[in-house]
């Protein structure tokens, strides 16, 4: 039997920024070893909550703590408080109430909310996109030494891809920083960590390439599955938002459904659910509509 399990339960379709998320197969003395997923990401990663939560393996409990604002790794390791709900949140503290098999982090490109005292780059000024990888790389060595410290396995989440249509980094002519979400540099940066310690740390793509195409190119659209009735047109559904937004998925959460399997197939090792069981769940819990 599945439950979901949450601090903030009322917060699980809000399709906004960071959150850290569990899922931890149930078991007795006499069955499986105990797994557990812990994600803690932005807001594609929230996006993607309910659909995590719902469609996760059988057998599997759930808790959400999310975040509204984008949150970078900077945020999450050094620790800040939620300028929401006014509720301090660190990795090293969802760490130690997890006790997670595997973490996974979804971080699309957000320079962060705590500024260069936390090791973020400083939003309110340009900043090019080897300054955001600078700020990123030393807080997730140091996130995914405290997960490997207790036995984590550590996925780097490669992000969905940018919108081509949606210009890259400091606009001069408006004041304005448009940002690196979803560049394909941020992609190869996450492979190039997962190197630094192979025998505990991994890439994975297999979320953002089913955004996406295989490649990780850029699609607004994909081939509809049978969970996508409400919104398949012609033969294609939106999965991602398009338009002026750099990164985020759809708002009727049929790229949701397609990030998390992803997500979780990577993360369990396990094979993609088979597409009719998919439906049924997305039909219970209301995804894709």
């Amino acid at each position: 039997m599945r439950k979901a399990v949450g601090r903030r339960t009322l917060l699980l379709c809000l399709a906004v920024a960071g959150l850290a998320i569990l899922l931890s197969s149930c078991s007795d003395s006499h069955g499986p070893r105990t797994r557990s997923l812990l994600v803690v990401g932005d807001s594609v990663a929230t996006q993607s909550a309910q659909a995590l939560i719902h469609l996760a393996p059988a057998g599997t409990t759930v808790t959400v703590d999310t975040v509204r604002p984008g949150t970078a790794p900077c945020d999450w390791n050094h620790g800040f408080t939620d300028p929401t709900a006014h509720k301090y949140q660190e990795f090293a503290k969802a760490l130690d109430e997890v006790h997670p098999e595997v973490v996974a982090f979804v971080f699309t490109g957000n320079p962060g909310l705590s500024g260069t005292a936390a090791g973020c780059v400083d939003a309110n000024r340009p900043y090019d996109l080897a300054q955001l990888l600078a700020s990123y790389e030393p807080a997730l060595v140091e996130m995914a030494d405290k997960a490997t410290s207790v036995g984590a396995t550590v996925y780097f989440e490669a992000p969905p891809p940018r919108n081509p249509a949606v210009p890259v980094g400091y606009d001069s002519q408006n004041d304005e920083n448009r940002g690196f979400n979803g560049s394909p540099d941020i992609a190869t940066f996450y492979e190039s960590m997962a190197k630094k310690d192979p025998r505990h740390w991994r890439y994975s793509d297999k979320a953002a390439a089913a955004v996406s195409s295989a490649s990780l190119f850029w699609m607004l659209t994909l081939p509809c599955e049978a969970w996508d009735a409400q919104h398949c047109i012609d033969g294609q559904v939106p999965v991602r938002t398009g338009g002026t937004d750099a990164v985020h998925l759809d708002e009727h959460g049929c790229g949701a459904i397609r990030f998390a399997l992803g997500l979780e197939e990577g993360a369990f090792d396990t094979a993609l659910p088979d597409p009719k069981s998919v439906a049924a769940a997305v039909s219970q819990y209301g995804g894709c509509r």
